[in-house]
């Protein structure tokens, strides 16, 4: 399931003034934020290696929307390729998957993800564009 920064996270910044004096707890929530935004790049970046090593698919952390939406690798189909069928294939095979307004599909990441939840997104996106689409590496 794509994961979702706490609007605490998202408005770090603006808390980071407003504590009683002597307290760590902002620096302790800027360090867990930080924390967490490196453990989603680096699910990220796994997601984004397996896909282009297993079937040549280009994808990207969708790290600019991160801070309103779902967590999520963003797949460059090629442009004959229907973006919902693909996107509810995914999903289909137990991995989180959505088309949003611009057609692009998002596969769902978290920042808990083992190797293990790794390897399964990158098995089912790979399942789904090679069955589909032909595509492999």
């Amino acid at each position: 399931m794509a994961w979702q920064l706490p609007p605490m996270m998202v408005k770090l910044k603006n808390y980071s003034t407003e504590k009683p004096p002597g307290s760590i707890v902002p620096w302790a929530q800027t360090q867990l934020a930080q924390a967490t935004q490196q453990a989603l790049a680096a699910v990220a970046q796994d997601v984004v290696n397996g896909l282009l090593e297993t079937v040549g698919l280009r994808s990207r952390w969708g790290a600019e929307a991160v801070e309103q939406a779902r967590c999520s690798v963003i797949l460059a189909l090629p442009p004959e390729a229907d973006p919902n069928f693909i996107a509810n294939a995914i999903d289909l095979e137990n991995v989180e998957a959505w088309c949003d307004e611009n057609h692009q599909v998002h596969v769902a990441i978290g920042p808990w993800f083992s190797t293990k939840d790794v390897d399964q997104v990158v098995l089912s996106v790979t399942k789904v564009v090679h069955v589909l689409l032909g595509m492999h590496a």
